[in-house]
């Protein structure tokens, strides 16, 4: 090994040591490091399902017949809806205007000799109405043909990866990929604006050390606490939330941190714009709603107009989003993502480029 690379190793793994030193004797990003990661994963791990549970449907049973009845007892056997009776129409009608029942089945006076069942929904939460009306309509429908109803053919659902199609495999998932992207890039931001402002980096920079030195340093601190989110939040999803992850952990692992090229530029891209600390958390969360939105992480891409889908090329957070959730759900290993690691490790190239100039 030559003298000079030497010198160069001495020097980067005194900055690491500074740079660990410097985060761990501050309370404020110790708390940043582990608490914000687990709330937002159990936040989101109750809160953000699109599942129906418990939901109370107002009953209009106008036939009061056998087969009503049945058909009611097979909508409450599953445990996601909850009755309420009402003798006509606009009594349930009124309590739906009020919030106290988040849909109505009807069945009219001469059900048994014109079987229609009529199911009226909240539309004003489109999501969780078209959800409510799909259950209903395949419990209904599930007796119905149990009963022995006509039908041209058979049909057997089934779904694949997620059988019972709960959400939180799918959000969780993406809740890591959201963390790691919203953490790190912020901390590497805030973390040079910081020197900055206190004229630690400007003597940093006339020391012999080099700027690429000072800049890898950086990069490395912010990087490992990506990474011990990354499997913090993959842990707490797993064994609380019993998650599977049937994929591989070294997938994972390559891809977080190639998805960490693509952060830490463009956090290094937002601090080398911004003179103080304010200014870097405006233009990160600039940043970040875009990014998220265009992302897949919510809503999805194939709904998107194509001039958006094409803009999502650009997003680093759309192709981890893809391993992260194949990795949990479907079980790949690195072979399946050569696509998605091509790309980051693309973009994540030209955001550390970028913020190199930008650092000259």
């Amino acid at each position: 090994m030559s003298r000079g690379l030497w010198d160069s190793l001495i020097r980067l793994r005194a900055l690491l040591g500074k740079e660990f030193l410097q985060l761990w004797r501050n309370p404020r990003l110790r708390f940043f490091l582990i608490v914000p990661p687990l709330v937002q994963s159990l936040v989101f791990g109750y809160a953000a399902l699109y599942d129906v549970h418990h939901a109370v449907i107002g009953v209009v049973d106008e036939a009061g017949a056998q087969a009503t009845r049945e058909l009611l007892a097979a909508i409450t056997a599953g445990g996601h809806f909850t009755v309420q009776y009402y003798r006509a129409l606009g009594d349930a009608d009124a309590a739906l205007d009020r919030n106290q029942i988040r849909a109505i089945v009807q069945f009219p006076w001469d059900f048994e000799r014109s079987p229609a069942v009529q199911i009226i929904a909240d539309g004003a939460d489109p999501n969780s109405a078209q959800m409510i009306v799909g259950e209903l309509g395949q419990a209904l429908n599930r007796r119905a043909r149990a009963d022995g109803a006509q039908s041209p053919l058979r049909i057997e659902e089934r779904a694949w990866y997620n059988p019972n199609l709960d959400d939180r495999p799918f959000f969780l998932p993406g809740i890591i990929a959201n963390v790691v992207f919203t953490s790190t890039l912020m901390l590497i931001a805030l973390s040079v604006v910081r020197e900055r402002e206190i004229g630690t980096l400007e003597r940093l920079l006339v020391t012999p050390v080099a700027r690429l030195e000072v800049l890898l340093a950086k990069m490395a601190t912010v990087a490992a606490v990506g990474l011990f989110d990354v499997f913090l939040v993959t842990a707490a999803a797993v064994g609380w939330f019993e998650v599977p992850l049937r994929g591989s952990l070294i997938a994972l692992g390559l891809g977080s941190m190639l998805f960490l090229l693509s952060t830490l530029g463009l956090g290094l891209v937002i601090s080398s714009y911004s003179n103080t600390q304010q200014q870097a958390v405006l233009l990160a969360f600039l940043v970040i709603m875009p990014l998220t939105m265009l992302s897949g992480f919510a809503f999805p891409i194939s709904n998107m107009p194509a001039a958006m889908q094409w803009l999502t090329w650009l997003d680093p957070l759309r192709f981890f989003l893809v391993v992260i959730r194949v990795i949990f759900l479907k079980g790949e290993g690195v072979g399946a993502f050569g696509l998605e690691y091509g790309m980051m490790a693309l973009l994540g190239g030209i955001m550390l480029l970028l913020s190199w100039w930008r650092l000259r």
